[in-house]
């Protein structure tokens, strides 16, 4: 397995595990939104409660000054228990008389408080004066309610939480301004807003469990893919080796039978060439010292590519020498002429004129060249057409074999292996060794579609730049003096 999938893999891994914490951060930030807006309403709406009792108090209030009669001013008042005595009048006010305060007098969560403003201290209905600094200050300041904090609404008698006053403001032209406050504890609402608190982390909890959970089974299906394939990708390693191992078994067996075969033949190469000699040396003419020669000579090259075979396929390197590429092109051509001839298949060779020097073995680029132009040849029909052409671009030399036969699938043109091959008769060696060869002097072979059909053979190698006086020497060399 390649690096590219697995780290597909593991960048999808932690897009999940992080698209699961947001989600899960994002249910808890609305749980907790949602909670502190329904804990702001409730605060409003606990505090609009007190106000509308102070209202509904004190209009009952003043509807009982109003009782009372009289136009005159009273003068300055003072609380005795829980009656308010005036200096200008014999009235008494006792604001318990004049307040249907039941409803709340003994409730646990509230308090009424009433007074003058004149005494300036805020005082519980009975006049038992209390000190709460923030319900004096909100009735000095004319606020209609005010936060109690759990020390002030502990000397109230109230439970030790926040508590909010709702304040009403009553105006007589006799008695002067009084105060009505209703102070209401919140102990209730925090409980309520505790169980809503509990409910809101109970319902975040099981929906990021929820959430945790399919992207746990996600994660472990992802796990489960992941073991698959590394599976699966072990089997088809074990797969090729398997492949690889027999077909090295198969190659070690034809080196073998190979170097039987060159061993088998040195014997009766050595006679045809002492025969072709005795043939030369005994002719009456030339063109039979001729046919002699020519036998001398391809047993002699029968020998050299045999042995350079054998060479290669024990492992020594090529031969690095500086040839010229027409020469290997025309070789090549001249060893296929009759088989071409034979086929009934025409061979047309481009101008080979200006073609670099290229540095390997020549004997190797011949018989990869050789068995290219074959295998044309044997995909072509009859009356058909084989090109051979050679270009250079830069420091690249190539050389094209091209036909008009049926093309190969392209499913198998990546498939240049020993012993594979598509004619029935074949060995499977032609395109593996063409191959081998371009590999060994830096080059390629690719087969390409050709347009209108057939194949593009196209051998690509370095053609290394010659000095000029080394193309000086090559020239002198090819027209030696005298």
């Amino acid at each position: 397995m390649n690096a590219s999938p697995l780290g597909s893999k593991r960048w999808r891994t932690g897009l999940l595990t992080t698209a699961m914490v947001l989600a899960i951060g994002v249910i808890a930030a609305l749980g907790v939104m949602d909670e502190r807006s329904l804990v702001s309403t409730t605060r409003i709406e606990s505090s609009r409660e007190p106000r509308v009792l102070a209202e509904v108090l004190a209009s009952e209030f003043r509807a009982g000054l109003s009782s009372l009669g009289g136009d005159e001013p009273a003068g300055a008042g003072h609380a005795e228990g829980g009656a308010w005595r005036f200096e200008d009048t014999s009235l008494v006010i006792e604001p318990r008389q004049l307040l249907h305060e039941d409803a709340i007098a003994n409730d646990a969560d509230h308090r009424l408080l009433v007074w003058a403003t004149a005494t300036g201290d805020p005082r519980t209905i009975d006049g038992v004066r209390v000190d709460i600094p923030s319900v004096a200050h909100a009735a000095t300041a004319g606020e209609s309610s005010a936060w109690l904090t759990p020390s002030e609404a502990h000397r109230l008698g109230l439970p030790e939480e926040l508590a909010v006053a709702g304040l009403s403001r009553v105006d007589d032209p006799r008695f002067g301004e009084w105060i009505v406050a209703v102070v209401s504890s919140t102990e209730r609402q925090r409980a309520r807003e505790a169980r809503r608190y509990a409910r809101t982390i109970v319902m975040v909890s099981l929906a990021s469990l929820v959430v945790l959970g399919f992207g746990l089974v996600l994660l472990r299906t992802q796990r489960q893919e992941r073991a698959f394939e590394r599976m699966l990708a072990r089997e088809s390693m074990r797969a090729q080796q398997e492949v690889q191992l027999a077909r090295e078994g198969r190659a070690a067996t034809m080196l073998t039978f190979a170097a039987g075969i060159a061993h088998e033949l040195s014997t009766p190469l050595g006679v045809i060439a002492m025969r072709a000699e005795q043939l030369e040396n005994n002719a009456d003419d030339d063109r039979a010292r001729r046919g002699a020669r020519a036998i001398t000579e391809q047993v002699a090259k029968i020998r050299e590519s045999a042995r350079g075979f054998l060479a290669i396929a024990r492992g020594a390197a090529p031969l690095h020498e500086r040839f010229p590429a027409d020469d290997v092109l025309r070789s090549a051509v001249a060893r296929v002429e009759h088989r071409f001839e034979r086929a009934g298949v025409s061979l047309r060779v481009q101008s080979l004129s200006g073609l670099p020097w290229i540095y390997g073995d020549a004997r190797l680029l011949e018989h990869a060249l050789t068995n290219l132009l074959l295998n044309a040849c044997d995909a072509s029909r009859v009356r058909g057409e084989v090109e051979l052409g050679a270009s250079r671009s830069d420091s690249q030399l190539e050389i094209v074999v091209s036909d008009r036969g049926g093309g190969i699938d392209p499913a198998i043109r990546g498939r240049m292996q020993p012993f594979f091959s598509t004619k029935a008769e074949g060995t499977g060696l032609g395109l593996a060794i063409a191959s081998e060869v371009m590999r060994m002097h830096r080059g390629e072979l690719r087969l390409d579609e050709r347009s209108g059909g057939g194949t593009n053979a196209v051998l690509r190698l370095p053609a290394e730049p010659m000095s000029d006086d080394a193309l000086a020497d090559e020239a002198q060399d090819a027209h030696p003096a005298g």
